[in-house]
């Protein structure tokens, strides 16, 4: 079952988000849980070959050592090291297309990913993720114990709305200038989640209808998150803050 989550900023602008539903979350679990178990099976060969073939036992006992020892680590880290890296998502959620973001739609967190996947303990009992699928139907986000514990959420991930038109409208030109584009060009959005590319959207779109005063800080607040996770200047002027945000939206459209 999918529905829609709003987020109200201090502005009064809201922004929706489509939840993940319990069923796309099992299947991307399920793609995630057979990846493990591959790499689980390789390893377990790799460990019989390799007792098979090494005759000294003191080599023998650290190869089982570090084979046990990762094996353990394996499960936690399948998820916390693709969620931190891959911003929320592991294998299973990118082809499924959701990710892990906070409640109020911006990135998660190192700590917030690293809770909610230690919570996987809880969630689990008393088998196949019982208390985990009670919590998630009880919930009218499906939202998990580890959810709840990190203050986050499961969105889908939206396809892409061209903001050309708007971008074309508000600035009063047809296109951006040459050197607008080499700007953009040079911008590294790729490092900014689909959460944080569609917020920079909306913005674009809905801006003329922002008051004045309340558009200035909502684009000083946006562009210094898109900034922050770029490593790029943070702007310090409103004026500035939606110059930055036009040429994101215009290297993300091209």
């Amino acid at each position: 079952m999918e529905e829609r989550y709003s987020v109200s900023t201090p502005e009064n602008v809201s922004f929706s988000f489509d939840v993940a539903g319990i069923g796309t979350r099992f299947l991307a679990a399920l793609i995630d849980l057979i990846i493990y178990l591959l790499v689980s099976l390789a390893l377990s060969i790799a460990y019989s070959l390799s007792q098979q073939y090494i005759t000294d036992e003191h080599v023998g006992s650290v190869i089982t050592a570090l084979y046990i020892g990762f094996t353990f680590g394996l499960y936690w880290a399948y998820y916390i090291l693709f969620e931190i890296v891959w911003a929320g998502q592991s294998p299973g959620k990118r082809l499924i297309h959701i990710r892990v973001v906070r409640m109020d739609g911006t990135p998660a967190s190192a700590v917030q990913i690293v809770i909610r996947n230690i919570a996987r303990l809880v969630d689990m009992f008393p088998g196949f993720y019982a208390i985990g699928f009670a919590v998630m139907f009880a919930s009218g986000q499906s939202r998990r114990l580890g959810d709840f514990a990190a203050g986050t959420l499961v969105v889908r991930e939206e396809s892409r709305a061209s903001i050309k038109p708007v971008l074309l409208a508000s600035t009063g030109s047809h296109s951006l200038s040459p050197k607008a584009q080499a700007e953009a060009a040079m911008l590294p959005v790729h490092m900014l989640s689909d959460v944080q590319r569609r917020l920079i959207r909306d913005f674009i779109q809905r801006r003329e209808q922002i008051g004045e005063s309340q558009r200035a800080r909502f684009a000083l607040q946006i562009a210094s998150s898109a900034a922050s996770q770029m490593g790029a200047a943070i702007p310090t002027q409103s004026a500035q803050a939606e110059y930055f945000l036009e040429l994101i939206a215009g290297s993300i459209d091209n």
